[in-house]
Parts: C-alpha cells; structure tokens; sequence
C-alpha cells in the first residue's frame, strides 16, 4: 500500500532545484506588479476586479509560456470583460430600468451572471479566452462601472503583457 505521502507526490516541486531564482524572481515580480494594480485600485470596493487582475499576475508570473499568457488572450480577453462588463452596466443604468433592478436581487444577480456569460462568449468569438476577464467583466457589474475600473483592467492586462514580453527571455513556467 503507498503512502499518502506517495499517492500526493512530493510536498515540494521536484524542479525546485534547479530553478530557485526564477521562483524567487517571478514571485517578486508578481508581488510588484500586483503593488501597483493595488496602489491603482480600491480594494475593499473592487474586490472581484483586484482578484481578476491578481489571477493575470499569476497567469503571467507562474505559466508566462502558456497560450493563456499570451499578449492577444490576455489583452483580448480584458478587452471583452470590459466590453461585456460595460454593456450590461449601461443596461442597468437606464432610468427605466435602475430602479427595477434596484427592487430585485434575483435579476440583479441574473445581470450579472449573464456579464460572465456574455464576456466568455465574446472571448471564445474573439479568440481571447482569458479566465480572469470574466471575473474584471462581473466586477464592473457588481460593484458598479468606474472609468478608473475600466483603466485599471486595461492598462493593467496591457502592462503585464508588455513585461511578459520583455522578461519573456528570463521567465520560465513553474507549474
């Protein structure tokens, strides 16, 4: 019978070794970039939109070879969260309709849930599947549309890219 130990694989990543700079590196790089989103944001109010952007510094920092990591995916992929995040946004803004969904939380709630809906579909169309649009697209809905949210997910999805780009060189996938 194997051990749990066996059966879960080793407690560290057997490729540690040979890579404890990069994982020091890239865990830095990821913990400034993220400093700045932050510096950028407001936490406590855009919760989802800081988490959406924390899962792109993770996609870039810890897998940046993958197809996920790509410029095109990860721009185009906010590109869409956005567009979709905005578009029910407005939605939700028109004078005839704030106040109905004001008095509702289950078509609040079906709002946002169609924004993650809406955003997926306009990436798979798009080619620019990026897992963390999604989550910037509801949090446009969820706790309301900004410019500076909109600025933050954008120029964020843009600069993280633009680094990748430029430490792609020096930056190996951990996973």
């Amino acid at each position: 019978m194997r051990s749990v130990a066996g059966r879960i694989g080793p407690l560290f990543d057997p490729h540690l070794g040979g890579r404890v700079g990069n994982y020091v590196a890239q865990a830095i790089l990821a913990t400034l970039a993220m400093m700045v989103i932050l510096l950028l944001e407001d936490v406590v109010l855009r919760a989802a939109i800081v988490v959406a952007m924390a899962s792109t510094v993770f996609t870039i920092f810890v897998v940046p070879n993958s197809v996920a990591a790509i410029p095109r995916k990860v721009v185009g992929g906010h590109l869409m969260g956005v567009a979709a995040g905005s578009l029910v946004a407005a939605f939700i803004g028109l004078p005839a309709i704030a106040p109905i969904v004001e008095d509702s939380r289950l078509l609040f709630d079906s709002l946002a849930a169609l924004t993650v809906g809406l955003s997926i579909a306009l990436m798979v169309v798009m080619d620019g599947e990026h897992t963390p649009a999604a989550g910037a697209a509801l949090g446009l809905v969820v706790h309301g549309w900004t410019l500076l949210s909109v600025g933050v997910i954008l120029i964020g999805a843009i600069a993280l890219s633009v680094i990748r780009m430029v430490l792609r060189p020096r930056l190996v996938n951990l996973l």
